[in-house]
């Protein structure tokens, strides 16, 4: 298993070298535009352009998922919204793409920031506020004619003194890094769906984070799995896998499974899939964990701007089963944790 280490003051020391590896809390200064990037010189304009930075939530309740994201790629900005109700199994989105300026901003840090998404009848916020133990999410959006509109707040509850984060930095080359962090944690709120009211009870509603600020090259791909849920004892699990273009991902990866709030990291990750509404298959190198994903629907979409921008998305949603060995223990096998998948092919 790979060492998790002490997380250094920023990721970027002066002088351009990069603090590689799994770390035990988010950064504060993730100052990945001091990064060299290149052999020569780059302006800081440059780099920021190049930069792609996301928060992205996935809210699973006993009755609802909710998944939202603020994505910044710098030529272009978007968010969604959309939520599934498991029981009649239909699903409302909500999704808006504007020029980045002042509407939009990605937080600089989970600490003590602010992302924001202002549109036309579309309002998303996430108050980052990671030094209280919490994050809060606010969507304000406005109804039509075939869709209701969605106010709500709910209040994730990211403890560092109780639930591990996966923070990860990884060389997509040895000056262009990688940087992300996950969690899987309580949540709890009030989301009205027009005049329908959907409470989020902490004890069985967990929260999805995901925040990335990366370098990512013109051409890039990655696959996606990552779910959790309350075992029958009442204990939060959870996992994140991910194959992407960063070829040695033996220990350069992001995949983890969580137990109780513990961190387990994980060697790489092998996706088999055709159809992604179709079972997905999974498992790590190490043969620690292996899952079975059953799609039960799908957010897609597709940009291609006269074949120079390309974005082929598709983020299916649904049930995972699967088998994880801890600690040289007997493996524990789970099943019916909602979840999401992902396979993103890009060009920007």
């Amino acid at each position: 298993m790979r060492p998790v280490t002490k997380t250094p003051a920023r990721i970027v020391e002066t002088g351009g070298r990069i603090h590689f590896g799994t770390f035990d809390t988010p950064f504060t200064k993730a100052n990945l535009l001091d990064a060299p990037l290149y052999a020569l010189p780059a302006p800081r304009f440059w780099k920021n352009f190049r930069l792609k930075e996301w928060q992205h939530y996935g809210v699973i309740t006993p009755s609802h998922y909710f998944g939202m994201v603020i994505f910044d790629a710098k030529f272009t900005a978007l968010s969604f919204f959309y939520l599934y109700d498991r029981q009649s199994k239909t699903r409302l989105e909500y999704a808006r793409q504007i020029f980045p300026g002042k509407a939009v901003r990605v937080a600089a840090d989970m600490y003590d920031d602010l992302c924001r998404f202002d549109a036309e009848g579309y309002r998303l916020r996430f108050e980052n506020a990671l030094g209280r133990g919490r994050h809060t999410l606010v969507v304000d959006i406005r109804g039509g004619a075939s869709r209701p509109a969605v106010r709500g707040e709910i209040t994730v509850f990211e403890d560092l003194d109780v639930f591990a984060p996966l923070v990860q930095v990884s060389p997509i080359t040895p000056r262009r890094p990688f940087y992300t962090h996950k969690a899987a944690v309580p949540a709890a709120g009030l989301v009205q769906v027009g005049s329908r009211e959907i409470v989020l009870r902490r004890t069985d509603c967990v929260a999805l984070i995901d925040e990335q600020k990366t370098y990512y090259p013109y051409r890039s791909f990655w696959k996606w799995a990552t779910a959790a849920g309350f075992s029958p004892d009442g204990k939060l699990w959870g996992f994140n896998l991910c194959r992407n273009l960063i070829a040695d991902d033996e220990d350069a990866n992001e995949n983890c499974f969580w137990m109780d709030g513990r961190l387990v990291p994980l060697k790489a990750a092998r996706f088999e899939f055709g159809d992604v509404m179709k079972p997905w298959r999974v498992k790590t190198t190490d043969g620690r964990l292996e899952v079975l994903f059953e799609p039960l629907g799908e957010r897609a979409g597709k940009v291609n701007t006269a074949g120079i921008i390309r974005s082929d998305f598709h983020q299916p949603f649904g049930i995972y089963s699967g088998r994880f060995a801890g600690g040289g223990a007997v493996g524990q096998t789970f099943s019916n944790l909602f979840g999401l998948a992902e396979h993103h092919v890009t060009r920007y």
